[in-house]
This record gives structure tokens, C-alpha cells and sequence, in this order.
């Protein structure tokens, strides 16, 4: 009786959406290892293994921002599908437009690698391509974010003051990134620190979400804090 009421109002279950986006972020964490394969195997004769490692530092940092990012979001991807209670239609084209974005991660992070450590202007142009990627990212939770809450896929009960939060932080972040983009197209190293700081703080969403919430419950109801 419930999945007929839920089939006629167009709500389905998000098991296999939960299955897929695992799968897509499983397959984009995997690809990102080709580049350090290939890099560990591209030995020139007579040059030492120990040497050629160290020359292909590049493409282990590149590596490990890659997996950092793919990984953070599906941090923050889990943390906002444990709200989610049921999908529909236009959920699985948003979670969809998402999966496409965290799965371009890998061209990015090979250009990165290929440019780090090359002419400052190629240098800037991967960071950028990098960053472009990453704000667009950060702008599909927002998206995912206010979709699920206006069509009342999520139970807002279950964490009030963290879900308050976490729609202000998702908000917050393509703000952010844009402002990190317009630095990076100025100078490299400052916009390098503001997406470190974003990283540590999208690292433990539900944690910096509750600060955010509280804060906000404050500023809308200074009395709050005297009866919790």
C-alpha cells in the first residue's frame, strides 16, 4: 500500500541511486592511479629509479589532491543523503549532473600533475581548470542541497540545528570558490591556502555544520542560548 502511494506521487526509494554514486565515485578514485602507474613505469635509460621517483613528485601530489577532493565529496555527499528519505525524478537528473562532475576529476588532476612544476602561466592555467572543476562541485551540492530540502525529500527533524547549518555552508561554498578562483588568477599561493581551508572544513561537514547552525539559532534567538 505504501509503495503504491509512494509510485503514484512519483517517490521512489534512493537504494540504486545510493549504489550508483558509489560506483561512480569507486571508478573515479580507481582512474586516478593510472597517471602515477604510467609515471612509475616512463624510467628513461640509465636514469636511476630513485631519481626518476623524485622527479615525478608532481604527479603524486596530484594524486593525493585528486583523491582528497573525490573523497571529500563523498563525504559530504553521504552526509546529505542520510537526510534524504525518498527520491524522485528530477533528484536522480541532480545527483546525475553531480556524478558527471566528481567523475572529470581525473582530467584536471592529470593536467595539474603534467604543469605544477612547469612555466608559471601553465602553472596558474591548471590551477584554474582545477578550480573551475571544484567550483562547479561545490555549486552542485548547493543545488542538490536546495532540491532535496523544497521538495521535501529530507526529514528535518532528525538533526535541526546541523540541518540548518548544512544549507548554509553548501551556500557559502560557491561563494567561496569563486572568490578563491578570482585569487588564483591574481596570485597562485593565497588561493592555494583558502582551498585548504575550504578542504578542512568540507572534510567534517556535519561538525562545522552544527557550529553553523548554532551560531545561527543564536543570532536568530539570542534567548536560545540561555534555554539549551
Amino acid at each position: 500500500m505504501g509503495v503504491d502511494s509512494d509510485a503514484a506521487q512519483g517517490r521512489m526509494g534512493t537504494d540504486r541511486m545510493d549504489a550508483l554514486s558509489d560506483g561512480v565515485f569507486a571508478v573515479a578514485l580507481t582512474l586516478l592511479v593510472f597517471d602515477v602507474v604510467a609515471a612509475a613505469k616512463d624510467l628513461d635509460p640509465g636514469e636511476s629509479l630513485s631519481s626518476h621517483l623524485l622527479h615525478e613528485w608532481p604527479t603524486l601530489v596530484a594524486y593525493f589532491v585528486g583523491f582528497a577532493t573525490i573523497f571529500v565529496c563523498w563525504i559530504n555527499h553521504h552526509c546529505v543523503f542520510g537526510y534524504v528519505t525518498h527520491s524522485d525524478s528530477g533528484l536522480l537528473w541532480v545527483n546525475g549532473f553531480q556524478l558527471a562532475l566528481v567523475s572529470a576529476v581525473p582530467f584536471p588532476t592529470a593536467v595539474l600533475a603534467k604543469h605544477i612544476n612547469g612555466l608559471a602561466d601553465d602553472r596558474r592555467t591548471a590551477l584554474l581548470l582545477y578550480g573551475i572543476l571544484f567550483w562547479l562541485i561545490a555549486t552542485s551540492f548547493w543545488l542538490l542541497w536546495r532540491y532535496v530540502d523544497r521538495r521535501h525529500l529530507t526529514d528535518r527533524s532528525a538533526e535541526p540545528i546541523e540541518y540548518t547549518g548544512m544549507g548554509f555552508n553548501y551556500g557559502l561554498s560557491s561563494i567561496w570558490t569563486i572568490a578563491c578562483l578570482i585569487v588564483a588568477s591574481i596570485s597562485v599561493y593565497p588561493a592555494l591556502v583558502m582551498w585548504a581551508l575550504m578542504f578542512m572544513v568540507f572534510a567534517f561537514p556535519a561538525r562545522f555544520a552544527r557550529a553553523t547552525g548554532r551560531r545561527r539559532l543564536r543570532q536568530n534567538d539570542p534567548l536560545s542560548t540561555t534555554t539549551n
